[in-house]
């Protein structure tokens, strides 16, 4: 009797041993894998000196100048982004190639709403793929063209959706710091605030430190903070015309508050405060009276700070 159990439980692992390979075979893709996993990325980027985005949407470039970075040649771009793209451009590996029963789909989602990546050293173009990023699943695919064969792409060990960087629009691209300047080149601020111009003040620098003139004694803590969040004021996205003419109501209303920053080299930056968007948390303002973009209304309270706050306590009429 238990002979015969034994021969029986035998024949049932080699059949599930049986299973278990046949799945294994047929189920993993990597050895299915016929292309060599680097066969997007771009082992050495640093001699790339231009990118081209061309989707549904447009087309737009981030082009190198010799020392930044711009977008389109005009904006600076964000730095911190721009060395995101070339990480992952050099890291991204594939992880298997997109099924058969996939294949038609993805060619489509490539083809109506992905993004052709084109990358170019001087006037030679050096690489090339597109790229459509599943949100949901955090899936990235890539293919030479929608027709070809189309791979899943990845960063071994990490968990990230690598299409977002590649899908980002015109203004993703932007730097979202609003003044580029710092402690040794910044000369003065104004604060203006139309209607209430009582409350405005402007910080200059005198005595080998800044101070408001028209307070005898600034607290200098306080003073500190300010200036630092009006160098850290970041963008939280730029609008573009569409946007601008859906919030055209907020926009065309009287700014609540103006900001003039000036470096030493005599330059002029302004920043213009107006109404927030539905739900209290972003406001909208203008950059140097031309791009239109949102904020978060934690930080611009920051800076919008009225002359008497910065009174120190000990002499403050007003608290």
């Amino acid at each position: 009797m238990q002979k015969k159990r034994n021969i029986k439980l035998i024949f049932i692992l080699v059949a599930l041993m049986l299973s278990a390979v046949s799945a294994y075979f047929v189920t993993r893709p990597a050895d299915k894998l016929k292309v060599s996993r680097d066969i997007f990325s771009y082992d050495d980027p640093q001699a790339i000196d231009k990118v081209v985005f061309s989707g549904a949407s447009g087309q737009h470039q981030l082009t190198f100048d010799g020392s930044n970075w711009k977008v389109g040649e005009v904006h600076k771009a964000d730095p911190q982004r721009v060395s995101v793209l070339f990480a992952i451009l050099k890291q991204m590996r594939v992880r298997r190639k997109v099924s058969r029963q996939q294949s038609d789909d993805i060619a489509e989602r490539l083809r109506e709403a992905g993004t052709k990546v084109t990358f170019f050293e001087g006037a030679g173009e050096v690489h090339e793929f597109y790229v459509w990023g599943d949100k949901d699943s955090g899936l990235t695919y890539l293919a030479d063209t929608p027709e070809s064969q189309a791979y899943i792409v990845e960063i071994p060990g990490y968990r990230s959706f690598l299409a977002g960087i590649y899908q980002l629009d015109k203004n993703g691209w932007r730097d979202p710091l609003v003044f580029t300047l710092n402690w040794s080149n910044l000369s003065d601020v104004h604060v203006i605030y139309p209607g209430n111009e009582e409350l405005g003040f402007t910080v200059e620098y005198a005595d080998r430190f800044y101070a408001i003139a028209e307070i005898p004694q600034t607290d200098s803590v306080k003073l500190t903070d300010f200036l630092d969040d009006v160098s850290l004021l970041f963008v939280n996205d730029f609008l573009n015309k569409n946007e601008q003419q859906q919030y055209s109501e907020i926009i065309n209303d009287q700014p609540q508050a103006l900001f003039k920053v000036e470096d030493v080299g005599k330059n002029v930056y302004t920043l213009e405060i107006y109404g927030m968007l539905p739900g209290g948390k972003e406001i909208i303002g203008r950059i140097d009276s031309t791009d239109y973009a949102v904020f978060d209304v934690a930080k611009v309270r920051k800076i919008m700070r009225p002359k008497s706050y910065f009174i120190k306590k000990e002499t403050a009429d007003i608290k």
